[in-house]
């Protein structure tokens, strides 16, 4: 059976994140953002060297989904932020990251 444990990414774990990459533990992360009009979650899964992206409209309830081999800058600008962080992009929305997570097996 496989433990896995999962982590909120902050400064001041980031050495400890780092060391879990290094070994091969992260099974995935994940960074959950909302605006006011959209729901945005960015999961890298390292095995796969893959990103999947879902972005939900709020008004709409449209959903749109899309894997990537590799983020644009921009998109990680939006992967990269920390829980509590704010991010203006240049569409008009205002973001706030909720959650930045990673899972991981002991």
């Amino acid at each position: 059976m496989i433990l896995l444990k999962t982590i909120e990414k902050t400064r001041e774990v980031e050495s400890d994140i780092i060391s879990l990459y290094k070994s091969d533990s992260v099974i995935f992360e994940e960074t959950t953002l909302v605006s006011e009009k959209l729901n945005y979650v960015i999961s890298y899964f390292p095995k796969g060297d893959v990103y999947d992206v879902i972005i939900e409209n709020k008004n709409s309830n449209l959903i749109i989904y899309q894997s990537f081999s590799k983020l644009s800058s921009s998109t990680l600008k939006y992967f990269n932020l920390l829980k509590d962080e704010t991010y203006d992009d240049n569409f008009g929305n205002s973001f706030k990251c909720i959650s930045h997570t990673i899972e991981y097996r002991l």
